[in-house]
């Protein structure tokens, strides 16, 4: 990505803020063309189809995604053949029965395995899992698939009364504004997109008020952010005894965490719109997202969602995934290792697709830098970033200046890793902070449970 490279960083603000309008020139020409004018107006048209109607379209498109899997990727053709069977035996969703279920372990083991032999590979996106691991899992995707997911992500900004052409504020754990700058802005413009993009490295008691004057001055319809980062910008509003005026925001739109109860409760009672939350993942096999009624929905044009029950889990079930669209690396009964509860009601907006009570998925507290910045969640990985070859690890804040890094090496594990993560550590937290490696072996004991990749005991104390 444009901002991660040391042109960018090395750059002025008024030319990072021309790389963000280039950037967003790009992603529009490739994200809101034909193709998704096509794939917005067929979601447009299936969206309160009945439920019968819902899975002769998902059994229709699922019978054509295993067909080319069969055909043209190396994983499913030696699958198909070692089971004995043939796409054409799989003709319905209940079928799905007849394969086995896919993990994170299997694709990581050969990533190369499922991506289709006829792949222009320079048409494809590429990314990463976010992952306490060294060895994150590498993922492809196709153009139509990235403009099936954009497609969805509208449609759902339409349920908040969003339009192509307003104005929308995000937060996210991206590093537009490098890490090491101090003062204000905080902030850098898509002029083509019509976004400020707002730091989440740099949210502090002292930089609050500078945030909010920006957000004030550009008067977005919508804010989009991860719930962590919205939530301590919320805090803070709060704490501080802010008074926003916002007249022309009308939603916020979440995503790429959990959204928890303390989350939705303490933004929508500082930023007082109603909170449209996205549940979605970075193997894009499924898509959950709120309507205007507060429900989950599952969207079944998307992909197809099982839930699997397990054990000693209180009806909490594990979400299963297939994508539809994505020719370019299909993954079929993908376990993602979240989970979900199922709603027995109907919606109230009379959308027929599968509701669903709540979702779970992995947690994590806060890490404190020295001066005081507020990390949390998936900006925590950046403390990882280009470390090679780790198993597993967990990252525990026991002091403001001592971190533990609890790890599993792998066999090409050096001591230059060690030397990586403790110099990211003092880069992002602080050059007087003590960092302590542990090898731990426990951290592989059930690698399927979700479980906390960092642990604060020094956010605790504060009241955020």
């Amino acid at each position: 990505m444009v901002f991660k490279t040391n042109i960018y960083k090395k750059s002025p603000a008024v030319i990072q803020n021309l790389f963000l309008t280039g950037r967003g020139a790009i992603y529009n020409l490739l994200r809101q063309g034909r193709t998704f004018n096509k794939v917005y107006s067929e979601l447009e048209s299936t969206e309160y189809l009945d439920s019968p109607r819902i899975r002769e379209l998902q059994n229709r498109r699922l019978n054509l995604l295993l067909q080319h899997a069969y055909e043209n990727v190396p994983y499913y053709n030696r699958l198909f053949n070692r089971l004995g069977i043939l796409p054409s035996d799989i003709e319905t969703i209940e079928d799905l029965g007849k394969l086995p279920f896919l993990t994170k372990e299997d694709v990581r083991r050969n990533p190369k395995d499922f991506l289709t032999r006829d792949a222009k590979k320079f048409l494809l996106k590429k990314s990463f899992t976010n992952g306490t691991s060294g060895k994150p899992l590498r993922l492809h995707r196709d153009l139509y698939s990235i403009n099936f997911e954009n497609a969805s992500w509208w449609r759902q900004r339409r349920w908040g009364g969003v339009n192509f052409s307003d104005r929308i504020a995000v937060l996210r754990e991206e590093e537009i504004v490098p890490f090491d700058i101090k003062s204000p802005p905080f902030w850098r413009y898509s002029v083509f997109e019509k976004k400020i993009f707002l730091s989440g490295y740099h949210l502090c008691e002292e930089n609050i008020r500078y945030y909010v004057k920006a957000i004030e001055e550009f008067k977005p319809r919508a804010i989009e952010a991860e719930p962590s980062s919205l939530y301590i910008l919320s805090s803070f509003i709060k704490k501080m005894g802010i008074s926003l005026h916002l007249t022309s925001l009308k939603a916020i739109f979440t995503s790429s965490e959990v959204l928890l109860d303390k989350h939705r409760e303490l933004i929508g009672r500082v930023f007082t719109v109603p909170i449209y939350d996205f549940y979605g993942n970075a193997e894009r096999v499924t898509a959950i997202g709120t309507c205007e009624k507060g429900s989950y929905h599952v969207f079944p044009e998307y992909g197809i969602a099982e839930f699997l029950p397990l054990k000693d889990t209180a009806g909490k079930m594990e979400i299963v995934g297939t994508n539809l669209h994505n020719y370019a690396m299909p993954l079929v009964r993908y376990r993602t290792g979240d989970m979900a509860e199922f709603s027995e009601k109907d919606c109230r907006c009379r959308r027929r697709s599968q509701v669903i009570k709540k979702i779970h998925g992995r947690i994590a507290d806060f890490l404190i830098s020295q001066d005081g910045r507020f990390i949390y969640a998936d900006a925590c990985y950046m403390i990882l970033r280009g470390v090679k070859d780790l198993v597993a690890s967990q990252i525990i804040q026991e002091a403001m200046d001592r971190i533990r890094i609890k790890f599993v090496p792998g066999e090409n594990f050096s001591e230059e890793g060690e030397k990586r993560l403790v110099d990211n550590v003092k880069t992002y937290m602080g050059s007087g902070v003590d960092v302590v490696l542990e090898e731990d072996s426990s951290l592989l004991s059930n690698r399927e449970a979700k479980y906390r990749p960092f642990v604060s005991h020094v956010s605790r104390r504060f009241d955020i």
